[in-house]
Formats: C-alpha cells, sequence, structure tokens
C-alpha cells in the first residue's frame, strides 16, 4: 500500500541533525561534506523518522487488551539527499505468535520500503508490534 510520499529540504535534514545532537559534518556542513563520499550533506540515518507519510497497514489483529512497539529494523541502501522526493510502500510481512512469561504474545510485522524519485530503494524498515492480554 503506498502510504506517500516527502520532498526532502536541507533544512529539514541539518535541523534534524541538530536535534538529535549528531555532530558529522557529512549531515550539517556543506563544504565539508563535499569532500566527503557523497558530495552533499546527506541524512542522518533515522531521519526517516520524521517523514510525513500516512501510518499504512493496519492488519487488526484481533487479539489481545494492549499493545506497543516491539523494535524496527533497518537497512539502508543509499543516502538521503536534499530535494529528494522519498515515496514510501508498506506491506504486513509477518504476523506470529510467541509465549512470554506473561503468556500469548502476537506481533505483527510491517515492512516499509522507501524509495527515492529515480526509483531506488534508499532503505527498507521492519516495524514490529505486540498484542497481549493485560492483567484484570
Amino acid at each position: 500500500v503506498d502510504v506517500g510520499t516527502h520532498e526532502v529540504s536541507k533544512e529539514q535534514m541539518v535541523a534534524y541533525a541538530k536535534a538529535v545532537g549528531e555532530i558529522n559534518p557529512l549531515y550539517l556542513d556543506e563544504e565539508a561534506a563535499k569532500a566527503g563520499p557523497y558530495g552533499t550533506i546527506i541524512a542522518p540515518p533515522l531521519f526517516y523518522n520524521m517523514l510525513s507519510l500516512q501510518p499504512g497497514l493496519d492488519p487488526r489483529v484481533k487479539f489481545g487488551t494492549s499493545g506497543f512497539d516491539a523494535g524496527q529494523h533497518a537497512e539502508f541502501f543509499e543516502p538521503i539527499r536534499a530535494g529528494d522526493t522519498i515515496s514510501a510502500k508498506t506491506q504486513v510481512a509477518d504476523v506470529y505468535a510467541k509465549t512470554g512469561r506473561t503468556g500469548t504474545l502476537v506481533f505483527v510485522v510491517r515492512r516499509t520500503t522507501y524509495s527515492n524519485q529515480h526509483g531506488r530503494t534508499v532503505m527498507v524498515v521492519d516495524g514490529s508490534t505486540v498484542r497481549r492480554e493485560t492483567a484484570k
């Protein structure tokens, strides 16, 4: 499912880097970054978390009384640059149950693939959520 596009600006990338305390000149200093491997400043790896996109698929797992984030796994292929238009598509990659200390847990893994305006994959992120019964 298409979850939207986001046009990336240099100002957004620099503001994000500063907000998370990043000091690498590849993310902040245009002159220093020109001499780097990409020839320009790039976005820090976790910049994708601030992209304005739709929430994506909700498989409506009918289990448990509470849910929470169970982590992310990201694989990076190409840096995000100022001027890029990032498009994202998401799919439900897996739904599975495990038994934990508190009983049954149901995990949902959503895979989101981010691509730039050239159609090249920038990153793939698997985000997991878990549902469980809470004690009464």
